[in-house]
């Protein structure tokens, strides 16, 4: 096989940067003023996942009860392994089909994951904040789509109907070392975050989804005042779509 030479290997880079820098400066539609949006394209090409036969085989069976990425559901699955660690349950609250649970219940098996969705679509929006959503989203799931996900890649889950936090607070463990909100609202975003928060433990993470996404400023702008009101906690924009909240000691 003969060897590509480094003349050329550094004019192709040189022309993939050039490329990339000239996408990145389109600009797209904005819908609220202060949240705009352009073409993100990282320079950076590594894709462990591609090499990761056991995440490939769990993704494969969940992806179809999914609508987060694989960049996304990636990121959730590696932290998941991280945690084995740190004390408490594995949680999410907006659940639709179960996917990226799944994905993080295989990957730190042992742990007591718990899921809260109402069911029956996105709630608390709030025409004062919320861009796309106007309720009842995403209802195209129920409890037993779920819960037979889980029985496929032979794991267990605890799932709880309703409102969170206004009807299943109370089913909220005490101690939490990873918890997924990916709820789509800022009043859902936010009530969410402030029940979760103090249960949270040193070095556990809370994984906000829809983070940068086109229709989500309602989310965005919650987060945002969450990090600025938050003072144990490490903020982290990653440009897939997720804003990280990591718990300092």
């Amino acid at each position: 096989m003969e060897k590509t030479s480094p003349d050329f290997l550094r004019v192709l880079r040189a022309e993939r940067k050039d490329l990339l820098n000239r996408m990145r400066q389109t600009r797209f539609e904005s819908l609220k003023d202060g949240y705009s949006y352009s073409q993100v394209i990282p320079f950076a090409g590594y894709s462990p996942w591609l090499d990761d036969e056991t995440f490939t085989a769990t993704f494969d069976i969940v992806k179809a009860c999914t609508m987060v990425d694989i960049y996304r559901c990636y990121e959730l699955y590696r932290l998941a392994q991280q945690m084995h660690r740190v004390a408490g349950a594995i949680v999410e609250v907006g659940v639709w089909r179960g996917g990226t649970a799944a994905l993080m219940a295989c990957a730190l098996p042992g742990k007591e994951v718990h899921l809260f969705d109402t069911f029956s679509g996105v709630a608390k929006h709030d025409p004062e904040f919320d861009t796309f959503y106007a309720g009842g989203e995403h209802a195209d799931t129920d409890e037993h789509i779920v819960a037979g996900l889980f029985r496929r890649i032979g794991a267990t889950c605890q799932i709880h109907r309703g409102i969170f936090p206004d009807d299943t607070l109370s089913s909220l463990p005490k101690e939490i070392c990873l918890a997924h909100i990916d709820v789509d609202t800022y009043q859902s975003v936010k009530q969410s975050f402030l029940s979760i928060w103090p249960r949270v433990q040193p070095n556990g993470i809370v994984v906000f989804d829809d983070y940068g996404m086109f229709g989500c400023e309602g989310a965005m702008l919650a987060i945002n005042e969450i990090v600025a009101g938050t003072d144990d906690g490490l903020f982290i924009h990653n440009l897939n779509g997720h804003a990280l909240l990591v718990k300092q000691s």
